[in-house]
């Protein structure tokens, strides 16, 4: 399987924890975890006031006002794009990944900075709200990137993965059928909460491996019980993937596809 014909700098490609991001004069420190292949990136956001749940099995276990909480957060996928600093987004499309009311407004492309291990983000002439992100660096263990995706046995596409060395990140195809925000669906649907699930049953997960050979353990999820748990990621190495370009998955009827994967030095 080929490199994705590279579509950002390489001081980009990684994993990136924010620090802040200020909008509009406020600061806000909510959780924000971008990861970056040389062209697919991961998107995760959680708001910092989520409540803590004592542990969660399922979406079963949210009454209403918990099912709205969890519709203020967002989780997405696609292709960026970086030329002449500026950063653009592509998402993959009307039934990939999910957003809420806020990230709504957020502009699809931004000034890329550099400086040091942090990334500076600032609104650019497209951009509805001036705003500045900083995005922190989080270090290697090595440098295997890989880009796959999560296929049934009629080729539908599940789900992607992006890896970039110790860290990982996964969305689901979305549950549901629109590009209105969760907030919005959710109030299309009145007090059915089995509406209300079907609509957040989409998992956008953010995964760390503590060691070479370890799994990789969810740190941060839209979906608060799946926290703490392994994330499915293929074993692969550079003798694998010369040779393979579909992976054992955990899902039943499912496979991994390599779509791009390279070697960072």
């Amino acid at each position: 399987m080929a490199r994705a014909r590279q579509t950002v700098p390489d001081w980009a490609i990684g994993c990136m924890d924010r620090r802040y991001i200020v909008l509009d004069g406020v600061t806000d420190r909510s959780l924000a975890i971008w990861i970056q292949t040389e062209s697919q990136y991961f998107d995760l956001r959680i708001p910092h006031d989520r409540p803590r749940y004592a542990k969660p099995r399922s979406l079963a276990s949210f009454d209403t006002a918990g099912l709205h909480q969890l519709a203020l957060q967002s989780g997405d996928t696609g292709t960026c794009t970086v030329a002449n600093g500026v950063a653009t987004w592509t998402s993959w499309g009307d039934r990939f990944g999910f957003y809420c009311d806020d990230v709504a407004s957020f502009p699809d492309d931004g000034r890329l900075d550099p400086r040091g291990g942090v990334l500076y983000e600032y609104d650019t002439p497209n951009s509805a709200v001036h705003y500045e992100e900083a995005w922190v660096q989080q270090p290697y263990d090595h440098g295997l990137v890989a880009h796959l995706t999560l296929r049934d046995a009629r080729d539908r596409l599940l789900g992607v993965l992006v890896v970039t060395g110790r860290y990982a990140g996964f969305v689901e195809r979305s549950t549901s059928e629109n590009r209105t925000s969760l907030e919005a669906q959710l109030a299309t649907v009145g007090a059915d909460r089995d509406r209300m699930r079907e609509i957040l049953a989409c998992e956008a997960s953010y995964a760390v491996r503590p060691r070479a050979g370890a799994p990789y353990v969810i740190e941060h999820s839209n979906l608060p019980f799946r926290e703490g748990r392994e994330l499915d990621v293929p074993v692969m190495n550079v003798r694998i993937l010369e040779g393979r370009t579909t992976l054992p998955a955990r899902r039943e009827g499912a496979a991994w596809h390599v779509e791009s994967w390279f070697v960072k030095r």
